[in-house]
């Protein structure tokens, strides 16, 4: 009885970490944009990986958000790529057509893809310096990134 009772306060854990695992243009999980790496890597007990190459702009990651990769620029956490489409302030799913995103989020705007004729960027600002963008590829939503301008505005990562 006791063993049931621990698996099933583990696996509500994960669930509630899981759920909590949101992507908006304040940040990811327990990371928020804007906050430096070196506090967010004490905050997680967990160190980025790889360590950034270059100070200037840099890609990494942590064991605890596998879907996401970070921007870090000057030591601070700028933005978040997701592997595809994960759980979001917008509440877009992977299954959503570029069109129905749009309806769903009406402060959302269709901006051309830069490279490819068939895409475009589905961007919903908030304020004047954060942003949640979608990227669609004929009508499908492919992936999505979140943060602070002007890097989540970048087409290209760093790093």
């Amino acid at each position: 009885m006791k063993i049931r009772f621990i698996v099933l306060t583990a696996l509500l854990g994960v669930s509630a970490t899981a759920s909590s695992q949101t992507l908006s243009p304040d940040g990811y999980g327990k990371i928020q944009f804007g906050q430096r790496l070196d506090q967010v890597e004490h905050k997680l007990g967990q160190r980025a990986t790889p360590r950034p190459a270059d100070p200037a702009c840099s890609m990494v990651g942590f064991k605890r958000y596998p879907q996401v990769r970070f921007m870090v620029e000057n030591g601070v956490i700028t933005r978040a790529d997701a592997k595809g489409v994960v759980r979001n302030s917008a509440g877009i799913t992977a299954r959503m057509s570029a069109k129905v995103a749009l309806r769903h989020a009406p402060a959302m705007r269709s901006e051309l893809h830069k490279y490819d004729k068939n895409g475009q960027y589905l961007v919903l600002p908030q304020g004047e310096d954060k942003a949640l963008i979608f990227e669609a590829s004929q009508g499908k939503i492919k992936r999505m990134r979140a943060g602070v301008k002007p890097a989540v505005e970048y087409v290209e990562t760093c790093g």
